[in-house]
């Protein structure tokens, strides 16, 4: 938050830290940073999307100011190989909508109405921040703006979807992009907030009697959305709560993220997981703490964007292999467990695409155990994928929130 005391160390280390978690682009979201990231990220080799910093709604009159500052950024920045695009503004909605609470029916239909009806901030103001861009730099791409669905007046853009999280259960996010294939071009954020390790700031001796008010107002804790998914009176201890805040946020971003790669290409280009590390200590999305401590959303970020990565889907069985490698692997083998099960194939994987291997029968005994799929290959070794039972049964047929 105080980038003024940021060292060029603290940058290096935050890009060793994403690079080490297999991303291969992270989005400076909503601001411009110091050079020294960028020059970090050059020297790492890992792409950068640039956010311009307009966040949310903003009234009429400073569109001539924006646009001049958008060259401004992009004279700024435009020589660094690692940028690789440009967006303009970020969820252009104007809507009151409280960022604590659970979006209800008529909350989120105005957000939707506000992203497919015409407006001054998306089109107005956007299209002359982003004309502003590209007429600076012609050579890369610019996102008009960040987080509007595809509607009947506009093909949208990048997508912001929070299932488990604003709405509806984690395992929703497959079957709504499965129903709507526009929406998963590129999903640009999703995830849950989960308590860190390092949490003094939250007073946990006072368990159950929190400064929840505190908490939402100066370290961003939303209780209701919490109450939701991870209900703190189920916990005898802040420990144990804590723990089970950072299971929740780690399956769900091993079953997004897994979700949007078995679609890889057929329609998702990419995703962005929301977000990285904090800038203060804080209870948010991230998967590092304002001192990088690692909560376990981490791993699973970690393992669930390997280059090779073997999936079970668990609402259907279904098993494929994600390969970003260049090279097929000739004669591969595959075997899965599940519950007592235990199932082999042998075959090729295909390279640069995701490969069905094939299927497996899961029951309701079944979700109550880990499963594991492991791949085999003479030049990758043993690859391990691992699925805890929280996992299997937030997939069930039938499975439904916490009361």
């Amino acid at each position: 938050m105080d980038l003024a005391t940021t060292t060029a160390s603290d940058f290096r280390r935050d890009i060793r830290l994403a690079q080490e978690a297999n991303l291969d682009l992270l989005r400076v979201h909503a601001h411009v940073t110091l050079p020294e990231f960028y020059d970090a990220a050059d020297e790492a080799g890992l792409l950068v999307w640039q956010d311009f910093p307009l966040q949310w709604g903003y009234a009429r009159g400073l569109r001539r100011e924006a646009s001049r500052q958008a060259e401004a950024m992009v004279d700024l920045l435009g020589h660094h190989p690692s940028v690789a695009l440009w967006c303009a503004h970020n969820e252009p909605i104007a809507v009151d909508a409280n960022p604590g609470e659970p979006l209800d029916a008529s909350t989120g239909g105005r957000l939707l109405a506000s992203m497919a009806l015409p407006t001054w901030n998306k089109d107005v103001l956007d299209r002359s921040v982003a004309r502003a861009i590209r007429r600076a730099d012609p050579s890369r791409f610019v996102d008009r703006h960040s987080g509007i669905v595809p509607g009947p007046a506009s093909g949208g853009t990048d997508t912001h979807w929070y299932f488990g999280w604003y709405h509806g259960e984690m395992a929703g996010l497959a079957p709504m992009l499965s129903a709507w294939p526009r929406a998963a071009r590129f999903v640009s954020e999703f995830g849950a907030q989960a308590v860190p390790d390092d949490a003094d700031f939250m007073e946990p001796q006072r368990w159950p009697d929190l400064d929840w008010d505190r908490l939402f107002e100066h370290h961003a804790l939303q209780r209701r959305l919490f109450d939701r998914y991870v209900p703190p009176q189920h916990y005898e201890t802040f420990e144990q709560w804590r723990s089970a805040t950072q299971e929740y946020q780690a399956v769900l971003i091993q079953l997004q993220i897994e979700d949007l790669r078995r679609i890889r290409r057929t329609p998702t280009g990419g995703f962005c997981h929301f977000c990285f590390a904090d800038g203060h200590p804080a209870v948010t999305w991230s998967v590092l703490d304002h001192a990088r401590n690692p909560k376990a959303g981490y791993g699973a970020l970690r393992d669930a964007c390997r280059p090779l990565l073997p999936m079970l889907e668990p609402r259907t069985g279904a098993v494929h292999v994600v390969h970003e490698g260049g090279e097929p692997l000739i004669g591969a083998v595959m075997e899965a467990r599940v519950g007592r099960a235990h199932h082999r194939w042998q075959g090729d994987i295909a390279g640069d695409d995701v490969t069905y291997v094939g299927r497996i029968p899961i029951d309701d005994a079944g979700r109550e155990e880990q499963a594991e799929l492991t791949l085999t290959h003479t030049r990758v070794g043993d690859v391990r994928n691992v699925y805890p039972p929280a996992l299997l049964l937030a997939t069930r047929p039938g499975a439904s929130l916490p009361s």
